[in-house]
């Protein structure tokens, strides 16, 4: 028995990763970049073709380019070439088997190198890729001086793009041939400082059969948006910063609208079950939700809204009933000289009476402020009527700096939230903050908040349900990127 259980462990340590079937292995080089899952050619024979298999392919400047070139990433032409020389050298030792995603993204990129763009696309559609992004974006909407690579959508039949699922287009011109049949299986489709008008677009989206998804950002030549036609299946829309449009017609399947702009008129369809709104022309948090948001909205069940609270919203002494609302997320500026007050806020309570999950997302311009953290000099903590809720599980706070309307607000939700299971406190600003106009004394005000939540909050929570994310004293000497979700800024150096 002894023997044999030393033979079994001879084999276990005999058994290698060159052991596995191709296809495993294939998709194991696949989670690599490019650049590394070449060099596993060099490790045998038996390695030699195995990268060529993968599956994703992500061609951009990080995954492609030595990091001697990070510093000026776009500063010659002779770096797009090598890029492109690149790019062309995998496809061509490619074995040609079927792609689940394509990605090219690379701002310089334009008509000029069309003949190996259009190659690339070939190889997309005789590899028949599910998942197509070809992003060209300029770094600047207005800095752009070659002409926008032409997407040719007249090389697409209903045969060829069977298998094509989803399509992200960045910093393209697209127009629509007569012979253009459309695609029968994309569910997913985002164009990004596309070159597109109004008539383009109201011919395209109903060619694309049974999309379900669609993003526009930056598409400065759209003044409308319809996705009304009677055949679409349209469940969610992203529309962002695209300057000119002035109307918005939705279909009435739309379960989610995201927007980001002026705001323009809305009639979502009853069936909206989600939106977010993110709006410079929102002064008030509090006013948007009781009086700027379309009536039609019943079923409603998750809220978002970002703006700077310029004022202090009148509230209104029946407030609107959000009977279906489950979840709220706010993002919320407080800038210079504001005057709201954060307690006002607790009215959402009675607002909502089934909701479940809120986020309160701050960020206080304190250097342009005379206010500091609560101190009993400051008067006595106000305390709001008792309104019990029976639904409220789950509160998240950033930006909590330990101000007296803040801790008056989060002693008021501890307080009458009956079936409250957490409340995170994370007194750093990092989801609302302007990352350009943070301040030594934001880390301050982060040490503050931490300081704050430790002596009232803890002391008043007798569920044991508080969690206050600690702040080092350090933190005032850290880079002000500590701050925030790096998530939101994927360009700034980690963290250690």
């Amino acid at each position: 028995m002894a023997k044999r259980k030393r033979g079994g462990a001879d084999v276990k340590r005999n058994l290698q990763l060159s052991d596995l079937p191709t296809d495993i292995l294939s998709c194991i080089i696949s989670q690599l970049p490019i650049k590394e899952a070449a060099r596993t050619s060099i490790l045998s024979n038996q390695w030699k073709h195995v990268w060529c298999y993968r599956r994703n392919l992500l061609f951009s400047f990080k995954s492609m380019m030595p990091r001697s070139y990070y510093s000026r990433p776009y500063a010659s032409k002779r770096f797009d070439q090598d890029f492109i020389d690149r790019v062309e050298a995998v496809l061509k030792q490619h074995s040609g088997a079927r792609v689940d995603r394509m990605e090219v993204d690379h701002v310089p990129l334009s008509n000029r190198n069309a003949d190996y763009i259009d190659r690339w696309l070939g190889f997309a559609i005789a590899t028949k890729t599910k998942h197509l992004i070809f992003d060209f974006t300029p770094l600047r909407a207005t800095g752009a001086t070659d002409e926008p690579y032409r997407f040719p959508l007249e090389i697409f039949s209903a045969t060829n793009s069977s298998r094509l699922q989803s399509m992200k287009l960045g910093g393209v011109s697209l127009k629509q041939p007569e012979n253009f049949k459309g695609f029968l299986n994309i569910k997913k489709l985002e164009l990004k400082c596309v070159d597109i008008t109004d008539e383009q677009l109201q011919l395209l989206l109903p060619k694309c059969h049974v999309l379900e998804f669609l993003g526009m950002s930056l598409c400065r030549r759209l003044t409308s948006i319809q996705t009304s036609h009677p055949s679409s299946h349209l469940k969610h829309l992203q529309v962002s910063h695209c300057p000119l449009v002035q109307e918005i017609k939705l279909n009435l399947g739309l379960k989610t609208l995201e927007y980001q702009g002026s705001l323009v008129p809305l009639a979502p369809p009853g069936t909206l079950t989600g939106l977010c709104i993110n709006s410079s022309d929102v002064s008030s948090a509090l006013v948007y939700i009781f009086n700027g948001l379309p009536s039609t909205l019943p079923c409603l069940e998750t809220l978002t809204l970002k703006c700077e609270e310029l004022e202090r919203a009148s509230l209104p002494d029946k407030p609107t009933k959000f009977i279906y609302l489950r979840h709220l997320r706010l993002e919320l500026i407080f800038p210079s000289k504001f005057k709201a007050d954060v307690l006002d806020f607790a009215c959402l309570l009675e607002a909502a009476p089934l909701l479940e999950k809120l986020e309160f997302h701050m960020w206080m311009d304190m250097w342009a402020h005379d206010r500091f953290r609560y101190r009993k000099r400051h008067g006595k903590l106000r305390s709001l009527p008792s309104h019990p809720h029976s639904h409220l599980k789950l509160v998240n706070v950033t930006g909590f700096y330990g101000l007296k309307d803040q801790l008056e607000l989060l002693l008021h939700f501890l307080r009458n939230s009956t079936v409250l299971k957490a409340m995170r406190i994370e007194p750093k600003p990092m989801v609302a903050a302007r990352y350009l106009y943070l301040s030594p004394g934001d880390a301050l005000s982060s040490l503050d908040g931490y300081k704050v939540a430790k002596k009232y909050l803890r002391k008043e929570d007798h569920r044991g349900v508080v969690q206050i994310v600690r702040v080092r004293r350090d933190v005032v000497n850290a880079p002000y990127y500590h701050l925030i979700d790096p998530q939101r800024f994927p360009m700034l150096p980690e963290a250690n």
